[in-house]
């Protein structure tokens, strides 16, 4: 059965609610949005109805328990109302339930959100998109002529050339095709762009995504670092039988808050500089490579299903404050082509399916298994947290039952 605190849209923008508007109305589908009893506080403090069905809250259940995956949280975006839904508990053998609030580690989800980040800085002429990085800042592998060329269109749109991480110190970074030419799925694009905006603005990621996200949009629960306040509501990671796990972006962190403070300010201030030198003092036997610090622009958001179903909402043109629509066009313009169905924009997958482009991203750490799909012209969408090895596999089934579509995305993941 899902947890008390769901919430649902106060007002639907059509008559009818056509299937890619992501809410299921009727208990005939399996898994129903919707549980028996549940409270509801809608994310725009509207009062709202809906109807409700537990053979679909029973079927999650049922399929977190199989999968080994003890949590789940889900926000369904619909125009200017975001939903939330908790299924679950935080942690195995306790019973700290999962909301809509709870904060998982966002994985790859945290992707979309820099790159609105980067985007806002494009707009407002701190960096060209289209620029070399090799222009702001020192490259890598300065040996490496075809990187000279990449841009930070190409670092978003994991079209630059080089690989997803390195993970041993003598490992060079090198591009391994024209940047442009194709797709290659590159964490390393997306931090080395980090470190460019870091050094063009002289703020850290932290501070840079809490001045322009999080706090404009209220989103209270998300942080691209480990703070204390967070481990009320988090979620901890697990195997794919279930064993809690330990989180690598919280250990670190509160390592580093342990470390006497040589950087001279707070850690949300801290730059990647200042977070190389903190990591060779707290594990000297680690590389000091992007993969294995933290805030990362690639992977360590932190965030809950509402906030994060707050940001798409933004994107989509509402909520508190103006800005993200514009940012969503450029973000949707395929720079890239994947196969005949996929192709990827400006930090975000994109997905052509029965006349429709969808925007989509999923999220991939240990013990956390997440994914965010959209379509724009609807104005829908939805997010799914799980804090489990296996959560893939049940986040795939919710949406299918829940659209009525099997998207290529899950094909090719």
């Amino acid at each position: 059965m899902p947890n008390a605190d769901t919430t649902t849209p106060a007002r639907n923008e059509r008559a009818g609610i056509g299937r890619r508007e992501w809410l299921v109305t009727t208990g005939a589908v399996a898994l129903a949005a919707c549980s028996r009893g549940a409270t509801m506080t809608p994310a725009t403090d509207t009062p709202a109805t809906a109807s409700r069905s537990t053979s679909g809250d029973d079927e999650i259940a049922r399929l977190m328990r199989l999968a080994s995956v003890p949590g789940m949280s889900i926000a369904t975006v619909r125009g200017g109302d975001v939903a939330v839904e908790g299924f679950g508990v935080r942690r195995a053998n306790t019973e700290d339930r999962v909301t809509g609030d709870t904060v998982f580690e966002a994985a790859s989800l945290s992707k979309p959100v820099f790159a609105a980040i980067v985007l806002q800085l494009a707009a407002e002429g701190v960096l060209d998109i289209e620029k070399p990085l090799g222009d702001y800042l020192a490259l890598p592998n300065p040996a490496d002529d075809r990187a000279k060329s990449i841009t930070a269109a190409h670092a978003l749109s994991h079209s630059g050339g080089w690989r997803n991480w390195r993970f041993g110190r003598d490992v060079t970074l090198t591009s391994d095709f024209p940047p442009g030419s194709r797709f290659s799925y590159s964490g390393e694009g997306f931090f080395f762009l980090q470190r460019v905006v870091e050094k063009l603005t002289g703020r850290g990621l932290q501070r840079l995504a809490r001045e322009r996200i999080f706090d404009p949009l209220g989103m209270r629960s998300s942080a691209f670092m480990w703070r204390p306040d967070l481990d009320a509501t988090l979620a901890s990671p697990h195997s794919n039988r279930g064993v809690p796990q330990d989180s690598f972006n919280a250990r670190t962190s509160k390592a580093f808050r342990a470390l006497p403070n040589e950087a001279g300010k707070p850690v949300e201030e801290w730059t990647n500089e200042d977070v190389e030198k903190a990591m060779a003092r707290v594990d000297p036997n680690q590389p000091v490579l992007p993969n294995n610090l933290v805030p990362n622009a690639a992977a360590s958001l932190m965030t809950s299903a509402r906030d994060y179903g707050t940001f798409v909402r933004w994107l989509f043109g509402a909520g508190p404050v103006a800005g993200g629509r514009p940012l969503l066009d450029p973000m949707l313009t395929q720079r890239v082509t994947i196969n005949d169905a996929l192709g990827w924009g400006l930090g975000v997958g994109l997905e052509r399916l029965d006349g429709r482009q969808y925007f989509w991203h999923w999220g991939d750490n240990p013990g956390f298994k997440n994914f965010v799909i959209a379509d724009p012209a609807a104005r829908s969408a939805m997010v799914m947290f799980t804090n489990g090895n296996a959560g893939a596999r049940v986040y795939e089934r919710v949406l299918r039952a829940r659209s009525g579509i099997d998207h290529p995305a899950f094909l090719w993941i």
